[in-house]
C-alpha cells in the first residue's frame, strides 16, 4: 500500500492543494501523468472521495440548510446572513454558493478525468471495473447535487472553462444513466464491488449505494416505478458511511455546526413550522437534537436553534452516504404520486413505527391517523418525515421545492419582504460570479 499512499498524497497536492480557494477555475484539467498508472487511478479515487467527504459535503448540507430554515444563523457574518435572508437580493458573490458550486465541479471534473483515462491503463479487471463504476457514481452524485441547487449546470467540465449548460431534466437523466451503467459494471465483474468497498470505507456497500442514488434520482425525475424498483434493491440492513480520522480528515458538519461555538446551528423542531412540527415522543428529536434554549439573530431573519447530535457529535463521527429510511420514504412518495395511496400509507407507517434502524434513526411513533384517502395529506406527512428522518443530509431544498413548487413567490413572500417565517427563501441559486466571468455560456440567473 506504500506506493498507493504516496500516489494518494500526490493527487491531493496536485488536485486539491488549493481546495479552499474558490475563485480558481474548477474546470481546469489536472496533470495527465497521475491518471496513467493503476496507483495513480487508485490515488485519484481516494483523493476525490476525501475531498468530497470533507470539503464538498460541508457545503451540500450547510448552504441549502440556511435557505430552507433547517439551519439557523447565530452570527452577523455576511455569508450566512445573505443565505437566511435569501430572496432576489441573494448576491452571486456569496461565498457559500460559490464554494458549493466550485467544489462539486472539482469532484465531478476528477471523476470525468478518471473515466477518460482508465481504459488506457493496464490493471486487474475487477479493480478497473470497480474504479470505473465508482467514478460514474461520483460523477452522477455531483451532477445530482448541482441539479438540486441550480436550474442549469455544466454536464461536462471544459478545459477552457466554457462548459455548456443543460437543464435539470437532462442532468438527472445523465445521472440515472451513469448509475445504471455503474451497476452493470459491477454486475459484470466479480469482485469489483468488493474492491471499492475495501478502499473507500470499512462500512461501505457499493451495490446498495448505487441503487440508493438511482432510487433518489429517479424519484426527483418523476420516474416513480423505477424509483420503487431501485429502492427495493437496497439492503436496508447494511451501512455505508463516509469515514473520518478526526485529524487529517474531520467530520465537516461537526466542524461547521457543533465545534467551537459555531455561527450556524440546527433550527428548533428541525425548522418545521405551519403544522408540520414533529410529534411529541418522536425518537428522532432526541437522536438529532439536544435541547438548547437559544435564539438566532432576530434582526437577521433567524429563528430558535438547538445543539446538533446524531451523526455529528465529534470530529471523527462517520456520516451516512444515504439513510435506509430514505428508501422507505422514496417508496411512500412514489406510490402516493402514482395514486396508490394504500401502499403509500404502508411505507409512511414503516418509517413512523421503525425501531430497528441500522443507524438508530427511529421515530417509534404509532401508525399515522391522517386521512388515508387524501393524496395531499399523505404527501404532507411524507414531506414532514423526510425533513425529520433525513435531517442535515442536504436534501431539504430539493424536497421542499418538489412538494410545494408554488411556495415562492405565489404564496409566501421571501424574507426581504418582511416574512421571516417563510420555509424556503429561494427556488434555485444564482450562478456564482466567478463562473460568470469565466464562462461565456452562463445562463441568466433565476428570478428567485
Amino acid at each position: 500500500m506504500k506506493k498507493i499512499y504516496i500516489s494518494f498524497l500526490a493527487i491531493l497536492l496536485v488536485v486539491f492543494g488549493a481546495c479552499e480557494t474558490e475563485f480558481e477555475n474548477p474546470n481546469a484539467i489536472i496533470e495527465e501523468q497521475v491518471l496513467t498508472t493503476p496507483e495513480g487511478l487508485i490515488g485519484a479515487t481516494l483523493g476525490m472521495t476525501e475531498h468530497f467527504a470533507t470539503s464538498t459535503l460541508w457545503k451540500i448540507v450547510e448552504i441549502p440548510g440556511l435557505t430552507t430554515r433547517e439551519i439557523g444563523n447565530t452570527s452577523t457574518f455576511a455569508t450566512p446572513f445573505e443565505l437566511v435572508m435569501g430572496g432576489a437580493q441573494l448576491p452571486d458573490e456569496n461565498t457559500g454558493i460559490t464554494a458549493l458550486w466550485s467544489r462539486l465541479l472539482r469532484d465531478k471534473g476528477l471523476a470525468e478525468r478518471i473515466l477518460e483515462n482508465i481504459d488506457g491503463v493496464t490493471m486487474e479487471p475487477e479493480k478497473k471495473a470497480g474504479i470505473k463504476a465508482y467514478a460514474k457514481f461520483m460523477r452522477a452524485m455531483t451532477i445530482g447535487y448541482l441539479a438540486q441547487n441550480w436550474e442549469q449546470l455544466p454536464l461536462v467540465n471544459s478545459e477552457d472553462g466554457n462548459s455548456e449548460f443543460v437543464n435539470r431534466t437532462v442532468a438527472l437523466s445523465e445521472a440515472i444513466s451513469l448509475l445504471e451503467s455503474a451497476i452493470s459494471d459491477v454486475s459484470a465483474s466479480s469482485g469489483s464491488a468488493d474492491f471499492i468497498n475495501g478502499i473507500i470505507s470499512s462500512e461501505f456497500d457499493f451495490e446498495s449505494v448505487l441503487n440508493a442514488y438511482l432510487a433518489r434520482y429517479n424519484l426527483f425525475a418523476g420516474n416513480y416505478n423505477a424509483a420503487i424498483s431501485a429502492a427495493d434493491n437496497v439492503d436496508l440492513a447494511s451501512r455505508s458511511v463516509w469515514t473520518y480520522d478526526g485529524v487529517i480528515s474531520r467530520n465537516p458538519v461537526y466542524d461547521f455546526a457543533v465545534y467551537n461555538n459555531p455561527d450556524t446551528k440546527p433550527a428548533d423542531n428541525f425548522g418545521l413550522v405551519n403544522g408540520k412540527e414533529p410529534e411529541a415522543g418522536d425518537g428522532r428529536l432526541a437522536f438529532y437534537l439536544s435541547s438548547l434554549d437559544s435564539l438566532g439573530i432576530p434582526d437577521n431573519c433567524s429563528w430558535p436553534v438547538e445543539d446538533l447530535t446524531g451523526f455529528f457529535t465529534s470530529e471523527s463521527d462517520p456520516i451516512p452516504v444515504y439513510l435506509p429510511g430514505e428508501m422507505l420514504l422514496i417508496k411512500a412518495e412514489a406510490y402516493a404520486r402514482l395514486n396508490d395511496l394504500g401502499n403509500a400509507v404502508t411505507y409512511i407507517n414503516m418509517v413512523r413505527q421503525k425501531t430497528n434502524d441500522v443507524f438508530g434513526v427511529n421515530a417509534g411513533l404509532p401508525a399515522w391517523i391522517g386521512n388515508a384517502a387524501s393524496q395531499t395529506e399523505i404527501l404532507d406527512e411524507i414531506y414532514k418525515n423526510r425533513a425529520i428522518e433525513l435531517f442535515f443530509q442536504g436534501l431539504r431544498l430539493e424536497d421542499h421545492r418538489r412538494f410545494y413548487p408554488s411556495y415562492i413567490p405565489d404564496v409566501y413572500a421571501p424574507p426581504y419582504n418582511g416574512n421571516c417565517s417563510v420555509e424556503r427563501n429561494r427556488n434555485f441559486y444564482p450562478y456564482p460570479y466567478e463562473e460568470k466571468i469565466n464562462n461565456t455560456n452562463i445562463p441568466a440567473d433565476p428570478a428567485i
